[in-house]
């Protein structure tokens, strides 16, 4: 029988406070899964892996990567995981709550960073993000941490990445454009399920339907409307494969009033009846 629910791994630090949640480690590992935890789950916190060498296989809501070095695997608090396997894999990961950034002020949004699962660098660039992960680790190993500093040194690190993306972004030329997409990408994450229409987007970003939709179109080729509903089908998909709610509820749940009609919806989308998308015992 499935849990009832997903379920969603804690913070625990003996470092520092819940809410200011932080902490480092190195794994080393040639071992067929990066973590104990054997079925999918999600935590309340961000993750950044850094990949130095070997490569990993990851799962991140229903999409499997075959990561090689170097590069960066990252993880959303509501995102589904699990470790798949790992060879001759060395990886620094970094954890940590939003709480533990929140009196900095920066120039580059961290959130950005987190819009795409993986992201492949060169070795220069890996060796330049180790320098200030080096500081970090040894303020970190010190007996009486200061969260201060190593809060800064974080901010830079994630500064530095934030700028490496943004020079390899072939859309940052079109700044108005890419600024409306990232926040309406955002929005769609947290609101698709309660807000369907492109207007309800428009108005939080101040700017008319038609405009959202032709940036939307310009940088990914799809209308507005199709990425609000991909993102209630992949809610809808969590909810089918991972737990055992109830077709009717799951409908409710991804804001359908008529089951039928979020039936009809998933084929749609899918080619699926939710019935046979479901992980069966």
């Amino acid at each position: 029988m499935k849990d009832k629910s997903i379920p969603i791994y804690k913070s625990s630090s003996n470092i520092l406070d819940e809410d200011d949640f932080f902490n480092i480690k190195w794994l080393d590992l040639n071992i067929d899964s990066l973590e104990k935890i054997k079925k999918p789950h999600r935590h309340d916190y961000f993750s950044i892996y850094f990949l130095i060498s070997g490569e990993t296989i990851q799962f991140i809501d229903f999409h499997e990567y075959k990561v090689q070095a170097n590069a960066l695997i990252v993880m959303r608090p509501e995102q589904i995981h699990f470790h798949v396997k790992a060879k001759n894999a060395k990886l620094l990961l970094i954890n940590f709550k939003e709480q533990f950034l929140i009196s900095l002020q920066s120039r580059n949004n961290w959130h950005d960073i987190f819009a795409t699962d993986v992201i492949e660098l060169d070795s220069d660039i890996m060796h330049s993000f180790m320098n200030f992960i080096n500081l970090m680790i040894e303020e970190y190993d010190e007996d009486l941490k200061n969260k201060e500093i190593l809060a800064k040194l974080f901010s830079a690190l994630l500064d530095k990445i934030s700028l490496h993306l943004k020079r390899n972004d072939s859309l940052e030329k079109r700044k108005e454009y890419n600024s409306i997409y990232k926040g309406f990408k955002q929005l769609v994450t947290v609101h698709a399920l309660e807000e369907v229409k492109v207007s309800d987007y428009a108005k939080r970003l101040f700017v008319s339907p038609g405009h959202l939709n032709d940036v939307v179109k310009e940088i990914t080729g799809k209308n507005a409307k199709t990425l609000i509903n991909e993102q209630r089908i992949l809610e809808a998909k969590r909810l089918l494969f991972w737990t055992n709610t109830p077709i009717r509820e799951i409908a409710y749940k991804t804001g359908f009033d008529d089951p039928a009609y979020f039936t009809r919806f998933f084929k749609k989308y899918t080619g699926l009846l939710p019935s046979d998308f479901q992980q069966k015992d």
